[in-house]
């Protein structure tokens, strides 16, 4: 698996990437055709197939987290402002409303991933996004603060239900690659929740009920064309029942929960580009309102361009903890960063701004790497739908209490609440390669009985 995690993989999303090491590790030139094609047209399905993955499956899978991850920037964009302008609701009942539903909507994690390994992964994740749909569409029917909690309710649990259910198609596709094709998977992510957003900016310009109701349905709509294009993908049979006492295994599984809690406490970091940043640009600094856009641009186009460079190199659990180690020292660096910025002039704010932003998404994508193999090395393998869920309630449980949390520390305490912040998620850092080796000794086998 080093091997393989080691050498230049076809498709990587990396503008850096030498294309004729490409063709030479993967005998091709990745996802493109075979043959060269002369002038513009060769040049142009060479680009063409370093930015895509194979074809097959694993094409059919990334197109479908491209269109409803494209959805999902769409509605981030559209659904609050429809619900506070066009409805008419305040700002503190649509926070309150998508926190409580968000927070319940956890659950289904674990329970719809057992599902997919026992009833095969395809045909449920395929009815998540049917659901999904469903659920996103229902946004334009609330009208208060009950039937909202109802919607987020069901959109979060659509959420959970198809992150659990895409585990085991990931195995079944990767080929030995998961950390490198979650990596890619994420680069994505963050192209199609960019792309999502841009279309919902140009429709809120016209700032009208209509278009806040069309957005909303074609957000709904691209969970349709991410079940279509899943169809392309071959039928994963179930996992074989894992012979043990309980049924629940991931449940009472205690070294893989010790795993998931301290991952899920590291995740809060998470929530200090969405959250934290902006109301800190906005209420403690001097730098213009207009850097929040800066930032969110900085932060993505990174996660992009290194996600799957500096996922290398993660190919056991003990690398995905060293990976955590580093990220949690610099994190350390750029929390006192951004907490600086409070006490400097406008333009140098500004510098250190970018600078902290950049060096924070470094520890970010590290500890995505790190989250990536820990989450499917450390899980069995057959319940890996099942430890995905579990695993996701960590990080989920992270960006239900983060804001809380960032609240109470960095906005209102300033600098000393970013350093503390930072000092925590460095010795989280610190904890994690002896956690990790605790687990991997603790680990339970496949045919180990609970």
């Amino acid at each position: 698996m080093s091997e393989l995690a080691d050498a230049e993989p076809a498709g990587v999303p990396d503008a850096l990437a030498n294309n004729e090491n490409t063709r030479q590790v993967t005998g091709s030139s990745g996802g493109g055709s075979d043959w060269p094609a002369p002038g513009l047209r060769g040049r142009a399905q060479r680009l063409l197939g370093d930015l895509l993955p194979p074809s097959g499956p694993q094409r059919a899978l990334v197109w479908s987290v491209l269109a409803v991850t494209i959805g999902g920037g769409v509605l981030m964009g559209s659904n609050t402002l429809y619900l506070t302008r066009i409805v008419g609701m305040s700002e503190v009942e649509v926070g309150l409303g998508l926190t409580v539903g968000s927070a319940l909507g956890l659950i289904a994690g674990p329970f719809v991933g057992n599902i997919a390994d026992r009833r095969g992964a395809r045909e449920v994740h395929m009815a998540a996004l049917l659901c999904g749909a469903v659920a996103t569409a229902a946004f334009v029917l609330v009208r208060s603060f009950w039937p909202l909690v109802v919607v987020a309710l069901l959109t979060a649990l659509v959420g959970a239900a198809a992150t659990a259910s895409r585990g085991p198609l990931i195995r079944a596709l990767a080929d030995g690659r998961v950390t490198w094709f979650l990596s890619y998977q994420r680069a994505v992510t963050n192209v199609g929740i960019m792309l999502g957003i841009l279309i919902a900016t140009i429709g809120i310009q016209l700032d009208s009920g209509p278009v806040y109701v069309a957005l909303i349905l074609l957000s709904a709509a691209t969970f349709l064309v991410a079940c279509a294009a899943l169809t392309r993908l071959p039928h994963v049979p179930p996992l074989p029942k894992v012979p043990t006492q309980r049924r629940w295994a991931a449940l009472t599984d205690r070294s893989y929960l010790t795993v998931t809690v301290l991952n899920g406490m590291f995740s809060v970091h998470l929530v200090i580009p969405t959250f934290a940043l902006p109301l800190w640009i906005v209420a403690s600094t001097s730098v213009p309102h207009a850097a929040i856009t800066g930032v969110f641009l900085v932060n993505g186009l990174l996660v992009v361009a290194l996600q799957v460079r500096l996922s290398r190199g993660v190919v056991d659990s003990h690398s995905a903890a060293q990976r955590m180690r580093w990220a949690g020292g610099t994190l350390l660096l750029a929390t006192a960063l951004l907490g600086f910025t409070g006490r400097l002039p406008a333009w140098p704010a500004l510098g250190v701004l970018l600078v902290g932003v950049a060096i924070y998404t470094f520890a970010e994508l590290w500890h995505a790497a790190a989250s990536f193999e820990l989450a499917f090395g450390l899980a069995m393998p057959q319940a890996q739908g099942q430890y995905l869920g579990v695993f996701g309630l960590g990080q989920g449980a992270a960006n239900a209490a983060g804001p809380a949390v960032l609240a109470a520390t960095c906005l209102k305490q300033g600098l000393p609440g970013w350093l503390e912040v930072g000092g925590a998620l460095m010795v989280l850092g610190l904890l994690a390669p002896p956690v990790v080796r605790w687990a991997q000794s603790h680990r339970r086998t496949p045919y180990q009985p609970s």
